[in-house]
């Protein structure tokens, strides 16, 4: 006996969309790069609509502490914190009220280079004695207890500054040396007010789980839909 023919399945798709997360500065809105952090040369490459051509995809491409945080409000209650990722360059992801604010042109979130020491080591940005050129130094020559101390000063100018409920840390400096991070950075915070510091979860996933974020969240009602190049025009 021969088997009917079975009804084609619905053409569900596989891929809904690409969520790229990478150091800033960056243009969330155009999809394009600014002078990132060891890497100039990508500065105002059409970096989403090239990979959207390439895929066949649609892109979304925003900065990698954005799409942390944003992984990360969607896990929690819809307070208000400040993620800080500390890799081979220092930013953070801002949450407040629940929302991810990066700001009118993408530049909320630039923590590493507001100026500490005047009169301090130069920085990539142009500018002297960023946080991220103190902190940096400090992890390069072994010295964690001084990198947290100097990350810790700069939380504390967020907590004072936007009054949030708690301080998240992120990043490969963070995550090899964990727990002395985690002290440093809230005892300088604690000067601020009672503001809980603690490892971001997710780990060494926290970045890319934040970038897959970028497109489903939209999906799923629970974040704005983001700009994406579509292929497709």
């Amino acid at each position: 006996m021969q088997r009917a023919p079975s009804a084609p399945s619905p053409r569900w798709p596989l891929v809904l969309g690409v969520g790229v997360a990478m150091p800033g500065p960056l243009d969330h809105a155009g999809g394009v790069p600014h002078r990132v952090t060891g890497h100039p040369h990508w500065d105002g490459y059409p970096l989403r609509d090239a990979l959207a051509e390439r895929l066949g995809l649609p892109v979304v491409l925003d900065k990698d502490t954005n799409a942390a945080a944003l992984g990360l409000a969607l896990r929690g209650p819809g307070d208000s914190f400040a993620y800080l990722h500390l890799g081979t360059g220092l930013g953070a992801g801002l949450v407040l009220g629940g929302a991810l604010h990066r700001g009118a042109r993408t530049g909320a979130g630039e923590f590493g280079h507001q100026v500490l020491q005047l009169d301090g080591p130069l920085c990539d940005c142009g500018e002297r004695g960023c946080v991220e050129v103190l902190c940096l130094a400090a992890v390069a020559r072994g010295d964690v207890a001084e990198a947290a101390r100097v990350l810790g000063t700069a939380a504390g100018n967020l907590v004072g500054l936007l009054d949030i409920d708690r301080v998240l840390l992120g990043g490969r400096a963070v995550a090899a040396s964990e727990e002395a991070f985690v002290r440093g950075v809230a005892e300088a915070v604690a000067r601020r007010g009672p503001v809980p510091v603690a490892p971001a979860p997710g780990g060494p996933n926290t970045v890319a789980e934040g970038a897959a974020q970028l497109v489903l969240a939209p999906v799923f009602g629970r974040a704005p839909a983001a700009p994406a190049a579509d292929p497709a025009g």
